[in-house]
């Protein structure tokens, strides 16, 4: 009974080490990703909003919001350059992808915090699937 106490208790202290050898190593994952978030009834709160979509080509082509900009890592190097050219630094610039769990809105938002030092930039929570559930993409291209 005591060797079974033993191995439980080795076994629990040895996860534990683990789980924090995980989150403190320098290559641990971002998991930090809701800082960016932002709710719709927020942004609706903004006086302008500079929206990119980060969708593939294909589900942008079938709907967008209304003024949105396409910026998707598969065609960076080509859509940074409209992205630059149409960007109002002095706006939030609000990023969404499909859903909610859709990655492809923080690839963008990061990339675009880490390679042009943009700072009022959100994720928006829900993505294309809160905007159309709310209704909003009634100006969107659908």
């Amino acid at each position: 009974m005591k060797s079974v106490r033993e191995a439980c208790v080795i076994i629990v202290v040895t996860g534990l080490c683990g789980v924090i050898a995980f989150f403190a190593h320098p290559k641990a994952p971002a998991f930090h990703v809701n800082e960016l978030e932002v709710e719709l009834e927020e942004v609706l709160r903004f006086e302008e909003a500079f929206w990119i979509d980060a969708r593939s080509d294909e589900d942008f082509e079938k709907g967008h919001l209304e003024g949105a900009l396409s910026l998707n890592e598969e065609r960076w190097e080509e859509q940074i350059v409209d992205f630059l050219d149409a960007w109002n630094p002095d706006a939030p610039t609000v990023v969404y992808c499909s859903s909610q769990a859709c990655l492809r809105s923080y690839e963008v938002a990061e990339r675009l915090k880490a390679e042009l030092g943009v700072e009022n930039i959100f994720v928006l929570k829900g993505g294309w699937e809160k905007l159309a559930e709310v209704e909003i993409v009634e100006g969107a291209n659908q």
